[in-house]
């Protein structure tokens, strides 16, 4: 049979083939509802297009993630309207560079929860993100997010150098940056080699300072400094080689005059 201007004078709204992608035609002008995507679509001759509206990228669970939350797979809610099944997230850095994630999850039509890949960095923050439905139409909340970096060690991990026992004031200073230009504190961890030696750690500066308790032959302290910017931490681990006291005569010795002839 064939129609010609066929005019539909309901309301409910006029019924079109339904079917799975694989039972697609192959006549241009078909249009049909293909029950594998949950869209109509229309074939063009070439090729079959989806009849959809971009999603709606509204809002982020976090504007702030640390390193150490995606380095633990940490999983961003998203949050807008017309998110369609098989939908994918990307997150969208500074220069435009896209990183995908490998595990998205659309929980409803304004829910989506997405995997932030451990290539999302500081370095190319702001992110924005990226939200593609299945016909191929996208939406990009800009400026959605930041990453919270740790702290960045200056000092070298290792030996510090050489202190004599009864040395005062200060003998080292450690040093960390954090990349956002936050303030780093610092402080022994895992231990008190420090203050059990009667030298303190200023949290504020990285001076190590102090008289150091006598010791009679060369000892290593080894002991681990943190370094803290807001909830971030880095961790590194340092020896300092303690020697006896020294004397005018800078061989150890009690510094009595020998008169031995």
């Amino acid at each position: 049979f064939k129609f010609e201007d066929i005019v539909d004078t309901g309301t409910e709204g006029t019924k079109v083939a339904s079917g799975t992608t694989a039972q697609r035609g192959s006549t241009a002008g078909q249009i049909r509802f293909n029950s594998t995507t949950g869209l109509a679509e229309y074939y063009t001759g070439t090729a079959f297009k989806s009849i959809d509206s971009p999603p709606s990228v509204d809002s982020v669970g976090a504007t702030n993630i640390t390193d150490a939350q995606i380095s633990a797979n940490y999983d961003l809610s998203i949050t807008g309207s017309g998110f369609s099944s098989g939908a994918t997230v990307k997150f969208v850095g500074a220069d435009n560079t896209e990183y995908s994630s490998s595990t998205v999850t659309v929980n409803s039509d304004t829910s989506i929860t997405a995997r932030v890949p451990t290539t999302v960095t500081n370095a190319n923050e702001p992110f924005g993100v990226k939200v593609t439905n299945v016909s191929g139409l996208a939406n990009t909340l800009e400026n959605a997010f930041n990453v919270d970096s740790a702290p960045i060690w200056s000092t070298a991990s290792g030996s510090l150098g050489v202190m004599y026992s009864n040395d005062t004031g200060n003998h080292f200073t450690l040093s960390a940056t954090d990349p956002e230009g936050d303030t780093v504190s610092y402080a022994e961890t895992g231990g008190t080699v420090l203050s059990g030696q009667n030298l303190t750690l200023n949290s504020s500066t990285g001076v190590i300072s102090g008289d150091p308790t006598d010791v009679s032959t060369d000892t290593t302290l080894s002991f681990t400094v943190r370094a803290t910017s807001g909830s971030n931490t880095t961790d590194r681990a340092f020896t300092i080689t303690l020697k006896p006291p020294t004397n005018y005569f800078g061989d150890g010795s009690d510094g009595a005059l020998d008169t031995t002839p």
